[in-house]
């Protein structure tokens, strides 16, 4: 998979592309990600991308010129398809929410060709003359869009063959084949058994691998409805470590419940 990348940002990229997956996909020759530096694409002397929008009010708007000029280098033509096998992506708070399925199918093109905004948005010639698939993260704005894109690019990569250790991993995440399209992936647990008078559920240390799978269908059914309980503003309660939809007594250990796992571990790639 080739993806292209337009941003006046070029280096808001560099460490992103070093790690986890996507440097995995990059090693294993099944990614090649280009960078365009719109920039480079101007023509005065100051390299100016962006302008005053027409009928005033705040903020600034990219130019037309540099972004026509940029795919016309691309191969990618104003008012015409794009070539077979390649998906123009424009993050834009307008496009469609992106979703699991929209990354399966994003997986699949040959190359991506994705424009990151700045300023106030675009010129409404850049929106129009081009076959884009607008995508958004969400009902709310960001300063550009390098960071809709890695989101993207993270999250369609390591549906690529080969890229996870194992294959069965995104299968059984949330939102794919094993928890349904609006499921969600069971709670997990790890070494050791006991810490901080917090334990694992027993039937996870069974051994009884039939009992095992009931339980996390039977999980993971609970964290669906939890999640919509918390949708609707009613604030379910935690539902490990134990059985489904029981509910931990709240210890005070000098543990700050806020405190997020991981958080400050290196990724482990």
């Amino acid at each position: 998979m080739q993806i292209d990348i337009l941003t006046i940002f070029p280096h808001f990229f560099d460490q992103f592309l070093r790690h986890g997956m996507v440097r995995v996909a990059r090693q294993k020759g099944r990614l090649d990600v280009r960078i365009t530096d719109l920039r480079a694409y101007a023509e005065d002397r100051h390299r100016t991308v962006d302008d005053r929008p027409y009928g005033g009010g705040p903020g600034m708007l990219l130019k037309p010129e540099p972004v026509f000029r940029a795919l016309d280098a691309l191969g990618l033509t104003a008012g015409a398809a794009a070539p077979e096998g390649t998906l123009p992506l424009l993050m834009c708070p307008r496009g469609q929410q992106l979703g699991q399925q929209d990354l399966e199918e994003f997986s699949g093109a040959r190359r991506w060709i994705i424009l990151c905004g700045r300023y106030e948005g675009y010129d409404e010639r850049i929106v129009e003359a081009y076959p884009w698939r607008r995508v958004s993260l969400g009902d709310y704005v960001l300063s550009g869009g390098e960071v809709p894109a890695m989101a993207i690019i993270e999250g369609a990569i390591r549906l690529l063959p080969g890229i996870l250790g194992d294959g069965e991993s995104a299968l059984r995440d949330s939102f794919n084949e094993w928890t349904g399209p609006e499921g969600l992936d069971h709670a997990h647990w790890t070494r050791p058994p006991q810490y901080r008078g917090r334990g694992v559920p027993e039937v996870l240390l069974s051994g009884d691998h039939g009992a095992i799978e009931k339980w996390r269908r039977e999980n993971s059914k609970q964290q669906r409805s939890n999640r919509v309980q918390a949708m609707r503003g009613t604030n379910p309660e935690s539902v490990s470590p134990g059985e489904p939809g029981e509910s931990p007594a709240r210890i005070t250990d000098g543990a700050a419940f806020n405190e997020v796992p991981g958080e400050n571990d290196d990724e482990q790639d």
